[in-house]
């Protein structure tokens, strides 16, 4: 039983120093060398990238209504 526990032991810590080791390697990342975005601002440019999809497409479909609806053009 000793045993077991102590693989235990040793498994609660393995896991909390590598979850330790992630949350200060994004911090670094973020913070001090700013090489990774943070959360809110991926967020914020994925919102920022649909809605400009969005506009692309209502665009593309007034281009093609004008170009459907419009006379053609006399030489």
């Amino acid at each position: 039983m000793r045993l077991e526990s102590l693989f235990q032991a040793g498994y609660a810590w393995h896991t909390q120093v590598l979850t330790t080791l992630k949350q200060n390697m994004v911090e670094f990342l973020q913070e001090e060398t700013r090489d990774l975005p943070a959360s809110a601002e991926v967020e914020s440019f994925c919102a920022q990238l649909a809605q400009l999809g969005h506009d692309v497409q209502q665009l593309n479909e007034r281009v093609a209504h004008l170009a459907s609806t419009t006379l053609p053009l006399k030489k």
